[in-house]
Formats: structure tokens, sequence, C-alpha cells
């Protein structure tokens, strides 16, 4: 469809169970992750060589899991991460194989590209990769390791200047240890040939044998990319998600080597994607604070916890490496593991503590995963019970990710939160909070020492918000705020408070590299949430036609036609031919979606379509993602959090990968100076929020001061 979400992607989804009774039958929601990508950086002309960025002494054990204590630390750690994205980036390609888009990373000069197994698909297989410049290159696809999700491809094309493009290289097999720091890239929602890859920065949050789970965000379209070392070198392949922020789950750089390597290359395919992990118990989500751990209600009979003798009123205290303070703990636990794996459990009983093992299943299918050695047809394992059907878990699991305490080994941990506190106080008491009632709406930027304040406009003017609204100030005192202007076009609108003498945003309208931290303050000394810089400013426009594309020699033309898009309103067919948008010619599938993603929500366009050999016109009025909501690509978008109602049209946003609430948006964001380089505007996506760069509205804060006129009254 003409939105890089849904355009040509196939998803994995699984579901998860949850009811008074939580049961752990764990489906992780499993959504595979596809992309496509074009990268910028120098042309190099020089012989191809091995991308790397050697981490001086200081940073080494901060790199490692150290917690960063001074500016002076963030500011050595935004330097290399900087200097990292830029020496990286060519060597991270698009994959394009039949309808399905995907990444991958360059890993020899002579065109083998590691990516993930869903994305590659079977052996031999024609492909099409991306380079950085837009050029596309033939290859073909090799073997892959469907159990690890690990797949290689080589770049087949005579016209592929081998020269010009580095490579990176393959960590050690152990490489990617607890609360390192690392840097995921990739194509979030599909190939946008507006946009170089994302960039987002995380550390390792779980190191087992066949999985490494970060907090890099990741969403549909990132499958297969690479997950970095702060050394450059590859250390993962980019496989799934899950419910959580932090559940980003990479194939570890050890699948690719040792034997699996010349498997591969061989073009051999083994072993069985191995599903959602299943326990089977059930346990209350009830708090009791006279007991510390996961009380089992339930235990099914047959089920891997059965087998290794979990008996009902056991308490899990600890699963694996994982501390467990009640049965929603257990629950986040359990899904980071696969199929197969053999967890220490250590539960009380009868005022003893014991340590059994048990060997995780498979929801709905097979008990373990098909062992390496033996082709799937051979497989003769048991059957687990049927999952039954999910309700109510995935707002369940959104809620209480929101608000849970971030752990050691991840980016938001308290202590590295803390490290940016006197970036908050060089930014100077400069953001509000807006209140609805006892409702927090929005963020806000004080513009001016007299009580000028921008945000969100959409936060706050609502049928169910009357102004004035009550504005809390960094100094704890609470005021009213009037509206005064508003912009729709840029989503802000002006509020005026009584109070004088506010201390205003210092402005930066220097445009941040990608990789620069972002810090977003509110009205305490803690800032409200960080990240780093993804992607350079950009229009987001958005309209959305509602179709899965292909391409033949004939053109571009359509594989399915979504139900209430645009494209059905106006008998849209699968096979259609897109010749043409508007007075555009259209040449290419990626060339269609640029074209139409220039148009906005609520435009119409104008298509020439070839229909049955004859020539036809149809006018499309371009829809929303809500538009498909329940697609995969869609219900992707909500895992993690809820997103900003207005999250398009934008002239130019800057895009980074904080982790912000809806009513976060509308304050300052700032750079580790305390400059003001804009204000928050949308929670985009799961995987990143824009920001509108200051250089777009300060030269309209003086005029949006002035009050807009009032209608003249019919």
């Amino acid at each position: 469809m003409i939105n890089p979400s849904p355009i040509g992607h196939k998803y994995s989804p699984c579901g998860y169970s949850y009811s008074q009774s939580i049961r752990l039958l764990f489906s992780f929601m499993m959504i595979t992750l596809l992309s496509s990508m074009t990268v910028a950086g120098q042309e190099n002309t020089t012989k191809a060589k091995a991308v790397g960025l050697s981490v001086n002494s200081a940073l080494e054990p901060i790199f490692a899991g150290k917690t960063p204590t001074t500016v002076g630390q963030l500011e050595s750690m935004q330097s290399h991460v900087k200097a990292l994205t830029d020496n990286v980036l060519r060597t991270t390609v698009g994959v394009q194989v039949g309808a399905a888009q995907g990444s991958g990373v360059l890993i020899s000069p002579d065109g083998y590209i590691l990516t993930a197994a869903h994305v590659s698909g079977r052996p031999n297989r024609p492909a099409r990769v991306i380079l950085t410049d837009g050029t596309i290159v033939g290859a073909r696809t090799l073997g892959l390791n469907r159990r690890l999700d690990a797949g290689l491809m080589k770049i087949t094309d005579e016209n592929w200047e081998s020269d010009k493009w580095p490579y990176a290289e393959m960590a050690d097999a152990d490489s990617a240890s607890l609360g390192q720091w690392v840097l995921a890239l990739g194509h979030p929602g599909g190939y946008q040939s507006d946009r170089k890859p994302v960039v987002r920065l995380g550390r390792v949050i779980h190191r087992f044998k066949d999985v490494v789970t970060t907090d890099c965000t990741l969403i549909g379209g990132d499958s297969g990319g690479p997950l970095f070392g702060m050394d450059g070198k590859v250390v993962g392949i980019h496989s799934r998600i899950g419910q959580e922020l932090i559940h980003n789950v990479h194939v570890p750089i050890v699948a690719f080597q040792d034997g699996g390597w010349d498997r591969m290359v061989a073009g051999e395919e083994w072993g069985r994607h191995p599903g959602s992990p299943y326990i089977g118990v059930q346990g209350s989500s009830e708090e009791d604070s006279a007991v510390v751990g996961a009380v089992v209600v339930v235990v099914d009979k047959g089920s891997p916890a059965d087998r290794a003798e979990l008996k009902v009123n056991d308490v899990i205290i600890k699963f694996g490496d994982n501390e467990i303070r009640n049965f929603d703990a257990l629950v986040i636990a359990v899904r980071i593991h696969r199929p197969g794996e053999e967890i220490k459990v250590t539960v009380q009983r009868d005022g003893e503590e014991l340590v059994l093992t048990i060997l995780i299943g498979q929801a709905g299918g097979n008990v373990l995963p098909e062992p390496e050695e033996k082709n799937s047809k051979d497989s003769s394992a048991r059957k687990l019970p049927t999952r039954p059907t999910a309700v109510e878990y995935t707002n369940w699991v959104n809620y209480i990710a929101a608000f849970r305490p971030a752990g050691v080994h991840e980016r938001n941990y308290r202590e590295i939160r803390n490290a940016f506190t006197p970036v908050v106080k060089r930014a100077g008491a400069c953001a509000v909070e807006l209140h609805a009632g006892r409702k927090v709406v929005a963020l806000g930027t004080i513009v001016s020492s007299d009580g000028y304040i921008l945000t969100k406009a959409t936060q706050v003017i609502t049928d169910d918000i009357e102004f004035p609204i009550d504005c809390h100030l960094p100094n704890g005192k609470v005021v009213e705020a009037e509206l005064i202007s508003h912009r729709p076009k840029l989503d802000l609108a002006m509020l005026k408070v009584s109070t004088k003498k506010l201390k205003a945003a210092q402005w930066n309208t220097e445009t941040p590299v990608i990789g620069s931290w972002l810090v977003t303050p509110g009205i305490t000394e803690a800032p409200v949430a960080f990240g780093v810089v993804s992607v350079a400013p950009r229009a987001i426009k958005g309209g959305l036609l509602g179709v899965l594309l292909g391409e033949s020699p004939q053109g571009t033309f359509v594989e399915r036609v979504f139900p209430r898009t645009a494209a059905q309103d106006v008998g849209m067919q699968r096979g259609d031919i897109i010749l043409q948008v508007n007075d555009t010619e259209i040449n290419s599938r990626d060339e269609l979606i640029k074209v139409v993603r220039a148009h906005l929500p609520g435009e119409k366009i104008r298509l020439l379509i070839v229909r049955d050999g004859a020539e036809m016109t149809v006018e499309p009025i371009l829809g929303r993602e809500s538009d498909i909501a329940g697609t995969r690509a869609v219900e992707q978008q909500k895992l993690g959090g809820a997103l900003s109602k207005r999250r398009t049209g934008f002239e130019s946003v800057l895009q980074h990968d904080t982790v912000l609430q809806p009513e976060d948006c509308g304050g300052p964001i700032v750079d580790l100076a305390g400059k003001t380089i804009g204000i928050n505007i949308a929670r985009a996506s799961r995987v990143s929020s824009y920001a509108l760069p200051a250089e777009l509205f300060v030269s309209l804060i003086d005029e949006m001061k002035k009050p807009d006129p009032v209608p003249n009254e019919q």
C-alpha cells in the first residue's frame, strides 16, 4: 500500500493470552520485521574496505555497561556514536525478494549479505539489493537457518561496483554482553527514498545462546538489518519484536559463523521456526504483599511446567537470570525465550527452595523446535494444547510497560537518566505542564518571559477541553492559560499566562547531526526522556491509498486492495497497473510510494491505470493509517504505547528515537548544551518521535502572539 508500513511486507504474528488468570502460553507477538532502505554517505572510490571505529579507553567501560555520570561522558559518547553512524551507514542495504522487503548488511567485498531468514526466504531466489545511493543491483538468496532466523544472500549483478562499497565485519561469537551499547540500523515501515536508514541507540537487555534482546526499538521494515557494536562490527541481525518497547529480538552473529556459514553458502535450508514460547501455568495478576514471586494457580496437564514437576501453589522467584516478583514479571520473563531452551526455575515450596529445569515448549505446536540436523518432515515432537483466544492482554502489557521502572541494563535506567539532569538545568525552566482537570494533556515551551507558551495544538484544542486550562510552572505554581492563536499546518497553539519573568527557551536553529543526544525536559530536574537523532529533517505527508504493490515488466501493479480505504472506495482491483499519479509518470514501485506520500490525508489524487488492457482514470481521496486498522502493519505500531492522533502533515520534522507519550509532546527538546533545537510534536510510531525544528517556527512566534481573528457570526 502507498504507505511504507504495509507495502509488500509479510508478517507472522502470534497473539497473547490473558484473563483474570493469566495463561502463560506465551506468544511473544513475534511480528517479523521487513524493510528496504537507502543510505547516504560519502562516495568511496578506493578499494573496498571493512568499516570500523576504535573505542578510546575512557569510553570502553561505559560502552561495556558502566553508567555514564557526567555530561562530559555523554558528550564523548555522542561524538563516538556520530562518527560510528557515519562509518557504518553505507554497509547497510535494502532487500527485496518477491513482494517482501527487508534489510541486510554487506559483510564482504565480494557481495555477501547477512539478513533474516524470513526476509530472504528459500534459497536460490532472485532478489534486488538497494545500495545506499539508490542503485538497485541483482542478487540471489542462499541458505538459511529457520530456527535461528538467519539468512544469507549474495550480489550477482555484473554492474555492481564492488570497489565503491565498504563492508562490515562480523564480531566474535560472544561479543554481545549484558548492558553493552549497540546501534541498530534499518528502514522501519519500509523503504522510503526520501529518508536515510533510521538509527537507534540502545543496550543489550538479554543474551542467550540463540537470542540477543535489546531496547533499540524496531518495527516492520527493520528485519535483516544490522545491530552494530560500538566498534562497528555486526553483533546481530534484526529478527522480531514483542509487546514492550524493550523487546526487540536479534539473531546473534554466531548463527552465521562456524558450520552455519558453510551450509548457507552452499544454499542449504534447515530448521523450523520455533513459534511462541509456552510453559503452561496460570496465575493471578493481583498483587499479594505477603508473597514475593509468581504464585502458580494452575499447571496445564502435559505442559512443559507439568513435565518439570511444577506444582500448584509453587512460588516462582527466579526464571533463568530474571528475579520474579509477581506473575506479571514471569509473563515478561518467559516471552524473551524460545521454544527448546532449557531454563533453571527457582521455586519456593512448603518453605523450601527448589531449582527445577523446564524445557520451554511452543504454543499450539511442538514442544521442541526441530533438531538442526534433521529435516522438518522427520520431526516426531509431541503436540501441545491449542492456544486459547487472546483477550485484552495487549492493552494490559502496554499499560504496565509505560510505567514500570527501567532495568539496570536498559538505556533508560534511572542512573543513566540522572546523568542528563545537568542538561535540564542548562536548558533552564523553559517547560510547563498543561492540565485539563486532573489529566496532563501536553507539555508546553515558554517562548518569551512575559507568559507566552507554545504547545501541540491537537493535544489541547479538543471537543472535551475548555479554556482556560491549568498550566503547571517549574516553580510549582499553577496558573491559568488562555488560547491566543493556532497554526493547524504546524499543529502549534500559542497560549498565554499572566505570570511574568518566566525563563524562555534558548534557541539553536542548527540541525543536529544523526546520532546526537536529544533531551526532553519537564517541570522537574530529571528529564522526561532522552534519545538520539535518527534521521535528518524531512517532510512527513503520509497520505494512504490502501494497496499492496508489486512490480512486473508491464509496470507497478496492485497485488491487494485493503478494505475501507481510498483504493476500495474508487473501485481499484487486483492487477490494476498504475501508470501515472496526477501529472507524474510512474516507473517503479518506489517512485509510486514517494509520489503518493507527498500528499496529505484528505487530498484527492488522479490515477491513470490499466485494467484488462484498457486505460481508465480514478480519483481516490487519500486516507490515514487508521483507515486500515487491524492490518498487521498498523497493529505493530500499537506495541509499546499510544501514538499521537496527529502525526503526519508536517513540512519538516526531526526524527529521534526518544520514547514519549502523546502527552509529552508540545514541550522543548534540547541538545547537551541546553539549547532548544525544536518542539516535540508527535509520538509517531513504535520507533520514532518527531520534533519541529526551531528554524521552522521561531520566526512566527511574534506573529502568533497576536490573537486569531474571531470568525463573523452567521
